[in-house]
C-alpha cells in the first residue's frame, strides 16, 4: 500500500478565487436587510477575517439566526456571480503541480458545494477534499480534524490570506503561510502569526514544496 501523500491544507476567498468585491458587497447589503450596522463597509467586511468572522459577526451584534441567513443570503449571491468569479493567476496551474505530491484539502467558511463548483467551472484539479462552511465555524477545529488524519509530519502548512486564518492555524498547532495577493497586508498577517508570506504562487509553491519547485518554474 502506497503511504498517505502529505497534508496541506488551503484557504480559498483570497488565495485560490478573486472574490472580495462579490463577497463584501452581498455580506454588506444582507447586514443592511437584516440590521447588523456595524458590517456598512468593504472595511468592516475586511476588519471581520482579523479572527473567526462567525465570532466578530456575534460581536457586532448579529444573533445565530441572522449570521446564518447573513451567510446563506452571500452564498447564493457569491453562487450568481460564478460565471464572473476568476481564479488568481497561476494559482490553478500550482495548485495542479501541488497536487502531484500533497493532498491538498481547501478549508473555508464558505459553503463546501459552491468551492467545489467554482473548482470544476475552471477545471482546477488535485483538490482532494473541501472543508467547508457545512463542517463547521471553528477552522482551528477544521484544521485540527484533519492533522489528525494525517499523524506524523514534520509541517502542516495552512496558507491563508488574513490575520484571523493566520491565528487559528496557529490555534491548531499548523504553520501559517499568508498570500500578499488576498484580503488583508502583510504586515497584518505577520502580526497575527504567518510563519512565512509568498509574493507569488510560484513561491507559494516554493515554500511548501520545494521538491516541485524547480521544475514548475523550468530551473530542474
Amino acid at each position: 500500500m502506497n503511504a498517505p501523500l502529505p497534508l496541506l491544507m488551503l484557504d480559498h476567498d483570497g488565495v485560490v478565487v478573486d472574490s472580495l468585491d462579490v463577497f463584501s458587497t452581498s455580506l454588506i447589503e444582507a447586514c443592511r436587510q437584516l440590521g447588523i450596522p456595524r458590517v456598512a463597509a468593504p472595511e468592516d467586511v475586511v476588519a471581520l477575517f482579523e479572527g473567526n468572522a462567525y465570532e466578530s459577526l456575534r460581536a457586532a451584534g448579529a444573533d445565530d439566526a441572522r449570521i446564518r441567513e447573513a451567510t446563506r443570503r452571500t452564498a447564493a449571491a457569491l453562487r450568481n456571480a460564478l460565471p464572473w468569479l476568476r481564479p488568481f493567476p497561476l494559482m490553478p496551474e500550482v495548485l495542479a503541480e501541488l497536487a502531484e505530491a500533497r493532498h491538498l484539502v481547501i478549508v473555508t467558511s464558505n459553503d463546501g458545494d459552491l468551492v467545489r463548483t467554482f473548482l470544476r467551472r475552471h477545471g482546477i484539479a488535485g483538490v482532494a477534499e473541501v472543508a467547508g462552511a457545512e463542517a463547521g465555524q471553528s477552522t482551528t477545529a477544521k484544521i485540527e480534524a484533519l492533522m489528525a488524519r494525517f499523524p506524523g509530519q514534520k509541517t502542516y502548512w495552512f496558507v491563508g490570506d488574513t490575520a484571523g486564518d493566520m491565528r487559528e492555524a496557529r490555534r491548531a498547532g499548523a504553520t501559517p503561510l499568508g498570500v500578499v495577493w488576498g484580503w488583508h497586508d502583510p504586515a497584518l498577517l505577520e502580526a497575527a502569526g504567518a510563519e512565512r508570506v509568498a509574493v507569488s504562487p510560484a513561491d507559494l509553491l516554493a515554500i511548501v514544496a520545494p521538491d516541485l519547485s524547480a521544475d514548475f518554474l523550468g530551473m530542474g
